[in-house]
């Protein structure tokens, strides 16, 4: 009985010992699923490197002093080259009638007033008819009532009868300018009006002339074409002057203002062209999500074509607070840019910092450094790497 009372005893510490065991080992599994200080997402914040006094007389770092300094705000931006306003044209018949005569066509060079196409057409006809008409009796009652003018002032005929011309003259006159204005609204020269009146005979050709200078992108019909009133019949592009679009981020739009300067480049950076932010649009554009900054460009040599990519530079008019740093001064960690700054003799900060824009050797810390702060602007390397050594050791 005490054997089997003994060998219980024996099993229940056993059982006991693997027990603890077997916790203190889920214990110290718990304590291994800990990150590693490096891997953490607040490591970056308030770590320290601290030097002997040997490791701070052998690196001899050199700093700089934070300075917050005024300057004006650059920017980047995508753009797309436009047709400029009043440089490119759609030409439109403004009758019915049939295209008699293509003058000129795709890629052909043209001058404002030029004859583009000729438009046969029984509606003109109609109309240069009309005006005729109204040309005849115009100049009929105006001699008529110059003729009773005359034989009133010789007491020969009343005042009513002279009356009564002038007022028909008024409305011979009235219809005369009516038809005239008709004639002019479907794009009839003074010159070619006046022809009508001297020819014999009425030819109902229509000529289609070009309100711009420039070159034909585009003839949208045949010869022979039978086209209906305000159909397009070609488009015309004067490229010497170009409307940009710059696409602006929200955050950079609050600094950007009509005036500012701008450096176009295309997208192989050879080519420039400087010139200034003509408009700035209120809203933003829904396809891109960004603030459309409007810029008008005299193009040199052909360049920049519509349609084309391009990269604007903008350098505002706004002042804004930056800190300027050496470049020498910002590392990495992973894709974070970070600095040492100094807080006694022997210890250093890494801090994050958010970077705006890089210029040449220099870097514009957007927040992270305050005035006043020491950072280091040399064997920033050797820093890192002590940083590390340090997170190792903790690990």
């Amino acid at each position: 009985m005490k054997i089997k009372w003994f060998l219980g005893l024996l099993i229940w510490i056993f059982l006991l010992a693997c027990g603890s065991k077997q916790k203190a080992g889920f214990e110290k599994a718990e304590n291994y699923s800990e990150l590693p200080p490096s891997l953490r997402q607040d490591s970056l914040v308030g770590q320290l490197v601290k030097l002997s006094d040997k490791q701070r007389e052998e690196l001899d770092i050199e700093t700089m002093v934070i300075q917050v300094t005024q300057a004006k705000f650059s920017l980047t931006a995508p753009g797309v080259a436009y047709p400029a306003p009043e440089h490119a044209s759609l030409i439109s018949t403004p009758i019915n009638g049939q295209v008699s005569r293509i003058f000129r066509y795709e890629g052909e060079p043209v001058h404002k007033g030029e004859i583009l196409f000729q438009i046969q057409s029984i509606e003109f006809g109609n109309l240069v008819s009309d005006y005729l008409q109204a040309y005849a009796e115009e100049r009929f009652q105006s001699s008529r009532r110059n003729r009773i003018q005359q034989l009133v002032e010789e007491t020969i005929s009343s005042a009513s009868e002279l009356e009564k011309a002038v007022s028909e003259y008024e409305r011979a006159s009235a219809i005369l300018r009516a038809s005239y204005s008709r004639l002019r609204a479907i794009g009839v020269s003074d010159a070619e009006i006046k022809q009508f009146t001297n020819g014999e005979s009425i030819i109902p050709m229509l000529n289609i002339h070009a309100p711009i200078s420039g070159t034909v992108e585009s003839v949208f019909v045949e010869l022979g074409q039978s086209v209906n009133g305000l159909e397009n019949l070609a488009r015309l592009l004067d490229n010497s002057t170009v409307l940009i679009r710059g696409y602006v981020s929200p955050d950079d739009a609050r600094y950007l203002q009509k005036g500012d300067s701008v450096i176009i480049r295309n997208q192989g950076r050879q080519s420039f062209i400087r010139t200034k932010v003509a408009s700035v649009n209120p809203g933003m554009d829904e396809t891109n999500r960004s603030v459309v900054a409007n810029v008008m460009a005299e193009t040199e040599k052909g360049w920049p074509k519509p349609g084309e990519n391009l990269q604007l530079e903008i350098a505002t008019s706004v002042d804004i607070q930056v800190v300027t740093i050496p470049a020498d001064a910002i590392t990495y960690d992973a894709n974070q840019a970070v600095v040492y700054v100094k807080k006694d003799a022997n210890t250093w900060e890494k801090r994050p910092v958010k970077i705006s824009d890089i210029r040449n050797r220099f870097v514009i810390v957007e927040s992270g450094l305050s005035a006043g702060e020491e950072v280091a602007i040399s064997k920033v390397f050797s820093l890192k790497a002590l940083s590390r050594y340090h997170l190792m050791a903790e690990e």
